[in-house]
């Protein structure tokens, strides 16, 4: 600690706590869908809007690298003072986004109902989760771009404005989702809707945002779309964006295998862990903050070429992450019944989900060093070996304990997934700690991939 010098604490927070009040109000949106259908709805619609949900933000996860790797490049150019440089990360992350979102909307009605079948049986819930997945993804595009206006703002040091932005999609859609859901009964369709119209609505406010906040010189970077430095640069993102798709679509797999899964065990058992994933998410998102603040530090400290400054700022950001870790696994542990009761009120769901909450009580503290060393290994470009270790979680640990578990252990089914997903996130943390400490043994953190 001496050695390195003073420890930014205070940067570190400043970093974070917009980023885990934006963070933290993304999964409400979700919790407030499963509470309005939980109260004024069934377990079909329930489990419909899980199924959607599933694959909708399958997409939006994918394709997270549109705010990841825009925060990694920015923050790395303006750190390095190339003002130029970072404008044209961002902009050809933006032509990405459009590309992508149009793709999205020209497949859809092909590809959502063959996913589905995938997902769920024939019949009611497996219909209108299509239904659900159509309306959302018209609001694709907007999300995307939203995504690069954020990465941007994350990579230049700024959390408030991304919080501004999340804060606003995610009141508008609590207020339609009350609206179209408890008051016009619109059930699954009218939560989509609900979404629909608030990311259009975010992505006004965020061009809003950077456009004001921008000054003269990057205003200017932004009107040369057709300038060189543009059309240089696509194979580094290439390569960087696809180290994080398939770290991403690993993960996704993973959790769509256990939603998926649920859906065979039946109806209440899918609604069950639709409410647990809620949760799950509400403190994944929260922990996510300092994972947020020791991007944007790395990044930065990795621009200027300061080895010292960038384990200050994954110091400052491993305590609390840690420290919010506990504090939610500790929050679940005495107060996991009145949470399920705000989500529903079906007996049967209540009661499925009051019998597995003992594995959602202790994944944030068993997951808070794989949030902060995804921030850390994001900032510094090191993708590569967030795809690699991605891989050795699932393949070396959640499907082994998952096969373990069918075979050996006189457990539930769903005892057995939610006993592979756990270890699964212990697995994450350890194999990128193992990661960081080899980097740092080389001195080889200034030689970045994707640099």
């Amino acid at each position: 600690m001496r050695a390195l010098g003073p420890v930014p604490h205070r940067r570190a927070f400043a970093l974070a706590w917009p980023a885990i009040v934006g963070n933290v109000t993304v999964p409400l949106v979700g919790l407030v869908d499963t509470a309005m259908l939980g109260h004024f709805s069934d377990a079909t619609h329930i489990g419909a809007v899980a199924l959607g949900s599933t694959v909708l933000s399958a997409l939006m996860w994918l394709v997270g690298f549109l705010r990841t790797g825009t925060t990694s490049l920015v923050g790395r150019a303006l750190g390095a003072g190339r003002h130029d440089a970072a404008v044209a990360h961002a902009q050809r992350s933006a032509i990405l986004a459009v590309a992508i979102g149009a793709g999205a909307l020209l497949v859809q009605w092909i590809a959502i109902p063959a996913v589905m079948a995938v997902l769920a049986p024939a019949g009611e819930v497996r219909d209108l989760a299509i239904q659900y997945a159509w309306i959302r993804v018209a609001s694709v595009p907007a999300a995307l771009l939203t995504l690069v206006i954020s990465g941007w703002f994350v990579g230049a040091g700024d959390t408030r404005r991304p919080l501004a932005i999340v804060a606003t999609v995610n009141i508008v859609n609590l207020g339609l989702d009350v609206a179209f859901v408890g008051g016009l009964g619109w059930g699954s369709a009218g939560a989509g809707a609900a979404t629909a119209i608030a990311e259009w609505l975010g992505l006004a406010l965020a061009v809003a945002l950077w456009w004001r906040a921008a000054d003269a010189r990057t205003r200017d970077a932004v009107r040369r779309w057709r300038g060189r430095g543009l059309r240089r640069g696509w194979r580094r993102l290439a390569s960087m964006n696809g180290d994080l798709f398939v770290r991403t679509a690993i993960l996704y797999a993973v959790l769509t295998f256990v939603t998926a899964y649920g859906a065979r065990l039946g109806p209440d058992i899918l609604a069950a862990n639709a409410i647990l994933m809620q949760l799950m998410f509400l403190s994944s998102y929260g922990q996510d903050g300092y994972a947020h603040a020791a991007e944007s530090m790395v990044a930065r400290e990795i621009g200027r070429r300061d080895v010292p400054a960038f384990h200050r700022a994954v110091l400052a950001s491993a305590v609390p992450a840690v420290a919010i870790g506990a504090v939610f696994s500790l929050l679940y542990l005495v107060a996991s019944g009145p949470f399920i009761a705000v989500l529903t009120s079906i007996p049967s769901v209540t009661e499925t989900a009051d019998r597995y909450i003992g594995w959602v009580v202790w994944l944030p503290l068993a997951s808070s060093l794989a949030y902060l060393f995804d921030g850390v290994f994001l900032g510094s470009g090191r993708t590569r070996s967030m795809a690699t270790t991605m891989a050795a979680s699932a393949l070396l640990v959640f499907v082994p304990v998952l096969l373990a578990g069918f075979a050996w252990i006189a457990d539930s089914r769903n005892d057995d997934l939610w006993r592979a997903f756990l270890l699964f996130n212990v697995a994450r943390g350890v194999f990128l700690g193992i990661a960081y400490v080899r980097i740092t043994r080389r001195g080889a953190w200034l030689h970045a991939t994707h640099a």
